[in-house]
């Protein structure tokens, strides 16, 4: 095993798990409890969670974007993560799996370059539909934040806490030991295999993945707003859809829930913007608008992991364009 000095080992540590620098998260490892301290990463911050004085979360998502993310397995049954991991690997892509602090797992990718967060978290959860296991947490949770508010957007416990290493807790895995820790932690550090954006591009365009592209907050400061949502890579279908519709409400809360989910944006958050949305539907026939109830269902419904974009259904046909990209691919597929 290579002997590196604490600083070698800090420079490395902050290569491999970069975030923002104004925050971090941390928590009581007798309780759990956990919240958010809005002071500046330091070195001794990092020093302390190495020497499992107490531990650091890291934000990864810094304005929009990501230099690793992770996928979060709670549970202890290891078989999933390595399907997830074997199937990344199907893609071209390494996932590096950590047993995280309490119980499950982190299956992690590192990438070369900062990235938009949209990429990974896409490709990830492709991956994770994939195996059988939409659902499952990705951090970053979201691809971008609203710069209006002091959003940090949600921090993941950072692997190697001092005091727990020694138990075989937030450490890497090692596949030809049997998924036991690896020998040598910070040798391995040395050799993540680090993808490129070039590849996530590739893999987004041939799977025909969505990937939001914001150039303006989702939210307004002085609440909910729908109207910026166009600029977010939503399909001509969805943006027709938000400008309120006359029938068939419930299908269209779901085929907006399941845009707003590829998009990044947290459950609670999407039933918002359709409660905002459904004021704008005109219904036909005497019918009342959607209410509540109906629009929380409908999301539940849309953020179970679909990733179809409805092109065969009618009612999404009925708001179609020429010009949506989606509608050419289809178009151009060999029967």
């Amino acid at each position: 095993m290579a002997t590196r000095s604490t600083e070698q080992k800090l420079d490395l540590f902050t290569r491999c798990f970069q975030g923002r620098q104004d925050a971090y998260g941390t928590y009581v490892p007798a309780t759990g409890r956990v919240w958010c301290v809005r002071q500046p990463v330091t070195r001794r911050v990092l020093l302390d969670h190495l020497r499992g004085r107490k531990p650091y979360g890291v934000f990864l998502l810094v304005d929009d974007r990501v230099s690793a993310a992770a996928i979060d397995f709670d549970h202890d049954d290891l078989n999933p993560v390595i399907a997830c991991v074997d199937q990344a690997r199907s893609y071209g892509l390494t996932l590096y799996i950590e047993r995280s602090k309490a119980k499950g797992h982190h299956a992690w990718l590192f990438l070369k370059h900062p990235t938009p967060a949209a990429k990974p978290r896409a490709v990830l959860e492709m991956i994770l539909s994939d195996t059988d296991l939409s659902g499952t947490e990705v951090f970053p949770k979201q691809s971008h934040l609203d710069p209006c508010r002091q959003a940090l957007g949600n921090f993941i416990n950072a692997p190697l806490f001092g005091k727990l290493v020694a138990e075989g807790r937030t450490v890497f895995l090692d596949r030809a030991k049997g998924w036991q820790p690896h020998d040598d932690q910070w040798e391995l550090l040395t050799q993540f295999d680090r993808a490129c954006e070039q590849h996530l591009d590739e893999l987004i365009e041939i799977n025909e993945l969505l990937v939001s592209r914001p150039n303006k907050p989702p939210v307004q400061p002085d609440g909910v707003s729908i109207n910026v949502l166009s600029s977010y890579g939503l399909p001509p279908c969805a943006i027709s859809m938000l400008e309120g519709v006359a029938e068939n409400q419930r299908v269209c809360a779901f085929r907006l829930a399941v845009h707003l989910h590829r998009l990044g944006i947290p459950q609670d958050l999407a039933i918002a913007m359709l409660r905002a949305w459904a004021l704008r539907n005109r219904p036909s026939g005497g019918k009342g608008v959607i209410n509540d109830s109906e629009i929380e269902e409908q999301v539940r419904h849309g953020y179970r992991g679909y990733r179809g974009y409805g092109c065969e259904d009618p009612i999404v046909a009925s708001h179609c364009a020429e010009q949506c990209p989606v509608r050419a691919a289809n178009l151009n597929r060999p029967a």
